[in-house]
Parts: C-alpha cells; structure tokens; sequence
C-alpha cells in the first residue's frame, strides 16, 4: 500500500503525553501512515501564529500529504472540525482560521463540516479533540476514505487572511506577522511590493517600530553587516524581516507579533 504522509501542528509542546497520544491513534488506525512533526511550539492558542506557520511550510509537501493542525482554544464548544480539501493536500483540524490561509494559496476545492461520528475514537473527551476526532479522522483519510463520508460540504467557515500593507503618502504602514526563533521581525511586506521602487534599490531602510526609528541597510545575507548591527532582508518566506545579525532583533526593539512596523518612502 503507498505511504500516507500526515503532518501534524501544534501548540501542545514535547512535555505532555497529547502528541503521543495522537500519533498512536493514527498508526493504529493507518499503520503505513507515515507522521512529520511540523511543530508542537506554536505559542499557547495563538491561532494566527499557527495559519502563518502552516501557510510557510505546507505547500513543500509532496501532493495529497494530510496537513492535521490542532490549535483549538475553542475546543469543547460548538466550533466546528473541518476538512479541507485544496488542489493538492488535505487539511484537517478546527474552524478558527488556522487551516484558511494555506488551504486558500492552495485552491480550495471543498470543505467538509466532520459530523459522522462513527469515524470517532469513543468515547469523545471535552478537551482533547485532537486524540478524539482530528487524529482518527486523518487516519481514516490516509485510508482513502472520500471526504464526503465524513460529514457534509460548506460555505460557511471562518477565514483568516495575511494583514494587508497599506501605503500612504510616503509611508508602508505595515505588522510584524512572525517573530522567528533567532529573533528575526517577520513583516507583512511581500517583496513584490519592494523590488521595483527605486529607494530600495539604494539598499536603505527607514523603519519606525514603537518609539524608535533606525536606519538601516537592506542587505542580502545576515553577514553583510556586523555582529549586533541590524539590517533588512528577504527572507525565505518572501516577506521583509527586520533582523540583527547573530543578535534577536525582536528583543533588541521589545516587540511583538501584530505590532505596527513603518518604513519610510523617499
């Protein structure tokens, strides 16, 4: 039987039995499901830190990969679990907008509000349906299982999606989306909307974060700079990053996501 791929996001941590529960439902359900950890640090019921994570790293897997992501504060009340069926993947987990950014990038074809329960590891815990439902759900799936067994097709679902940049007058008023383990600032600013203006081609930032304003360089690697000296960059999610080589700039200007970030037009 081919290799069923299920990916698995969380904010549950590595100290707690959760994902190991999970992935022993899985296996007994599916046991040629091969399983990846994406990650288990996503910050504690930060749905919108989980959508951008998925969103960065989802589209790499190979084609019809499961993507079961369980960042559910609302677990227990009547939000629904949902699959979502895009061109190439499958992705299952809450209705809270965690799954909506990439499955949206991805072309969605159909979405399935789960309500047969026959597909359910009984009897159903309050506040782990992860274990419960999620888990043998992607199991179920990764047997082939069509989508539409699992409950019935819907519209109404909740959606997030990137903040916007807007520009005015001469100012990118723009949001810090992701801050990264090394302390890189992860802007909203795509890099389409720099590449063609000409004070970026003169490789000079001037960016106002809280109360402070620098000016930096824009910069192609992080050692283009020295050591504790901050500089712009295009980093690999295609978005501008505020950083400081080999130093967090996140701490150095005490920030934090959803924070407002300006850059300055000549």
């Amino acid at each position: 039987m081919q290799e069923a791929i299920i990916t698995i996001l969380t904010d549950f941590g590595e100290k707690d039995p959760y994902v190991g529960a999970m992935k022993g439902v899985i296996l007994s359900i599916c046991p040629h499901a091969k399983i990846i950890d994406l990650s288990h640090n996503i910050q504690k019921h930060n749905i919108r830190e989980g959508a951008f994570f998925l969103f960065s790293v989802a589209k790499y897997y190979p084609k019809n990969t499961i993507h079961l992501v369980v960042i559910d504060p609302g677990v227990g009340s009547d939000r629904k679990p949902l699959i979502i069926q895009s061109k190439n993947f499958i992705f299952v987990g809450p209705d809270n907008g965690v799954l909506s950014i990439a499955a949206s990038e991805d072309k969605i074809q159909k979405i399935v509000t789960i309500t047969n329960s026959s597909y359910f590891l009984k009897p159903i815990s309050n506040t782990f349906h992860g274990r419960d439902i999620f888990a043998p759900v992607a199991a179920h799936l990764a047997n082939n299982e069509p989508i539409e067994r699992f409950g019935h097709i819907t519209k109404d679902w909740i959606q997030l999606k990137l903040p916007k940049v807007q520009v005015k007058d001469n100012m990118i008023n723009a949001e810090i989306i992701h801050i990264d383990r090394f302390g890189n600032i992860i802007t909203n600013i795509p890099k389409k909307l720099l590449q063609n203006r000409p004070e970026f081609r003169k490789g000079i930032l001037e960016i106002k974060i809280k109360d402070k304003e620098l000016k930096i360089p824009l910069c192609s690697s992080y050692n283009q700079v020295k050591q504790g000296e901050f500089l712009g960059i295009i980093g690999s999610t295609n978005y501008l990053e505020i950083s400081k080589n080999q130093e967090s700039a996140a701490n150095a200007l005490d920030v934090q996501i959803q924070e407002k970030i300006f850059v300055k037009l000549s």
